[in-house]
């Protein structure tokens, strides 16, 4: 492989489209949005493999983007993924669909964030207890239950360095910290601030379910072995075990919050 295409394969993707803008734009056209990634770490290589191109769009995409690097230059593009796995359609294992479906509810709770902080007002003692309830609904489901078989068996298979996992570890480092201002500002009674760490959550976790969704489960997907599936399937379910009421329970209180805060 000519050193000058390895070079910037092995070039983390944010510094590329720094030094050259337009591909981005490039990047658009197959519909890979890493400019709003929280990172951007990923290197180019990395990023084509993971959003499984076809072998015609992925020549075509480095192409593109090898000819704003060296304009007017000539090069043999390497295949970066992997044909055989290749597919047009996403069927998803049993514990990603598991996940998946666990986001439906997260998705559900997000959607009233805006409607919420529109009327927001923590002189209220309802205002207070909906936020505190909203963050019991972050740490007790969409961390500790959901998250906690991300982090603890589903990115446990595949090495720690892939920056992709570590976008994903870093968004629910960063999801942590807003739960832990917005009881702060409900303690403080201060409303901007319950705001602004709402509509920061809600802004981070659409993005990051998202890439979840999109790229990270159907790759993930693509890479696990079928002794992988089960073992991590049998994990997840016995977690649902342990726990029975927690999907009931949040089931529930994400079904009040909509009566509030949904229009009938």
């Amino acid at each position: 492989m000519d050193s000058r295409i390895d070079k910037y394969l092995n070039t983390n993707i944010k510094d590329i489209i720094n030094e050259f803008n337009s591909v981005q734009s490039e990047l658009d056209k197959f519909e890979i949005g890493c400019a709003p990634c929280n990172l951007g770490t990923c290197k180019l290589k990395d990023v084509v493999e993971i959003h499984n191109l076809n072998a015609e769009n992925e020549k075509k995409l480095i192409t593109n983007i090898f000819n704003i690097i060296y304009p007017n230059e000539t090069f043999e593009i390497p295949r970066i993924g992997k044909d055989q796995k290749a597919s047009t359609s996403v069927s998803l294992s049993p514990p990603l669909k598991m996940l998946v479906e666990e986001h439906v509810l997260i998705k559900r709770v997000l959607a009233l964030i805006p409607k919420i902080t529109e009327t927001l007002n923590l002189k209220l003692a309802e205002h207070k207890e909906l936020v505190l309830n909203i963050a019991d609904f972050i740490r007790n489901y969409a961390d500790k239950y959901h998250h906690s078989k991300e982090e603890d068996i589903l990115f446990k298979g595949f090495e720690s360095t892939l920056e992709i996992i570590n976008v994903m570890y870093c968004d629910h480092i960063q999801s942590r910290k807003y739960v832990v201002d917005m009881v702060k500002a409900v303690e403080k009674t201060n409303t901007e601030l319950a705001n602004k760490n709402l509509l920061n959550y809600f802004n981070l976790l659409s993005e990051h379910i998202q890439k979840e969704d999109n790229i990270l489960y159907p790759w993930l997907n693509r890479n696990l072995e079928t002794k992988q599936v089960g073992e991590i399937y049998s994990q997840f379910l016995k977690i649902n075990n342990e726990r029975p009421e927690i999907q009931p329970k949040y089931e529930s209180l994400t079904n009040k919050l909509e009566s509030l805060y949904l229009q009938k």
